[in-house]
């Protein structure tokens, strides 16, 4: 007889010994028996890996608080550049960009001086001679010649003196005629005897420079005169010798060393030169 009916024979003699109900079949012992040991096996399984989590967990720590491992330090490089500014460094103003000064403009050839300008105490500097589109420089015209602040006009006397006047003596009318580097500048009208008159400089001992009346010579360097613009007005002068009004000598030529140079004259047109 096998061991499972051995089994069953003894339950039930079991139960019949203890007036209790029918026993269940070895079948369903087994049944039962390898469910429990599925069980115990999956919890062994499961205790299993719960140990090797909490293992690795406790290794995980102990790594954690060993001494910080060391960092490696490479060659030291080249440093980089310092990050650009993104606001544009200041610049200073270059000559290009000064405020250009307004150019001084001079009067046209037509204009004629209608008020006084200042004086300067050094002499004018400029060509001698005559700007472009200057008529009353041209030759081609005879002009009045005013002093500047004045309210006479320059006249050539009948004594052959060249003075500043208030009403109608002597001649007042002029050309300026080109003459090399220079002009020379010759009554409008001619003299008594018909002849062309022009002004010289005449010296007189230690008495100041004066200009006098005298026959026209192209080649006489005492009649060559410089002529500068300055503005709406001109200075005249004969070898640095500059034509000014003394309140005692009347008009005389100074040199620009001796005493500013002060006075100006005003060329006012009046129409063509005659023939």
């Amino acid at each position: 007889m096998s061991s499972d009916n051995q089994l069953a024979d003894a339950l039930r003699a079991l139960a019949g010994h203890g007036g209790q109900g029918g026993v269940p079949a070895a079948a369903d012992v087994r049944r039962r028996g390898d469910a429990r040991r599925r069980r115990r096996r999956a919890a062994s399984v499961s205790l299993a890996a719960l140990a090797v989590v909490a293992l690795g967990a406790g290794v995980a720590l102990a790594g954690s608080g060993g001494p910080p491992q060391p960092v490696p330090i490479g060659p030291a490089g080249p440093t980089s550049a310092p990050a650009a500014s993104p606001w544009p460094e200041p610049t200073s103003p270059g000559p290009d960009r000064l405020s250009p000064t307004p150019e001084r403009t001079s009067p046209g050839p037509d204009d004629t001086a209608s008020g006084p300008t200042g004086g300067t105490s050094a002499p004018p500097t400029g060509s001698s001679g005559p700007p472009v589109g200057d008529r009353v420089l041209s030759g081609q015209r005879q002009v009045t010649i005013v002093r500047v602040a004045a309210e006479g006009g320059v006249s050539l006397l009948d004594d052959g003196r060249l003075a500043e006047v208030d009403g109608d003596e002597g001649r007042q009318l002029f050309v300026f005629a080109p003459q090399g580097d220079g002009y020379q500048i010759r009554a409008a009208e001619p003299g008594p005897d018909g002849t062309d008159t022009c002004w010289e400089v005449r010296s007189s001992g230690s008495e100041p420079l004066r200009v006098e009346a005298a026959a026209c010579a192209p080649d006489e360097p005492r009649q060559r005169f410089t002529v500068v613009r300055d503005g709406s007005a001109y200075a005249i002068s004969s070898q640095s010798a500059y034509l000014q009004h003394s309140p005692t000598r009347g008009l005389i030529l100074e040199e620009a060393g001796d005493a500013p140079v002060t006075d100006r004259f005003r060329l006012v047109d009046n129409g063509s030169a005659p023939d």
